[in-house]
């Protein structure tokens, strides 16, 4: 019954992407009680939930799907992808679907996605190109220890 997280996914992260997924093998766990816990995408980790509010939450992988974005200067990608937090300054671009709070996919010159993370500022607030623009959650860096095989 992956039909609840497509609509959890279209709720949170656009029609699009709910699009992308239908055609995809989804597998969800549950917790306990019933809840969702983790979404799958062919075998793969993409959704994690949030337990204080619902969220979902993507991975590495996930953010693939998404069409919000930031992405970054070369000189930096390195940094990012040992899970550090993106300086204002070295944004190049920002999609337009990207809104302050919501998570956003963080893309190397080269369009890889190397970490994922949550937008701090609003694309006025990145010409001011000072503190940090997106706080990261997770890098490739860290993608390594994390699960992505379901349970068996």
């Amino acid at each position: 019954m992956a039909l609840d997280a497509i609509q959890i996914i279209t709720y949170l992260y656009g029609r699009e992407v709910a699009e992308r997924l239908r055609s995809r093998d989804i597998k969800i766990e549950r917790n306990k009680t019933g809840r969702i816990r983790y979404v799958y995408v062919d075998d793969k980790l993409a959704f994690v939930l949030r337990n204080n509010d619902g969220y979902l939450l993507p991975t590495i992988y996930g953010a693939q799907f998404l069409d919000r974005g930031v992405a970054i200067s070369g000189e930096v990608s390195e940094y990012i992808k040992q899970g550090r937090n993106v300086p204002a300054k070295y944004v190049r671009d920002m999609s337009g679907q990207a809104r302050p709070n919501g998570e956003v996919a963080v893309t190397d010159p080269a369009g890889a996605v190397i970490a994922v993370g949550r937008l701090l500022y609003s694309r006025k607030e990145l010409t001011l190109g000072r503190g940090y623009a997106v706080k990261v959650r997770e890098s490739l860096k860290g993608a390594s220890a994390k699960r992505t095989e379901p349970p068996q």
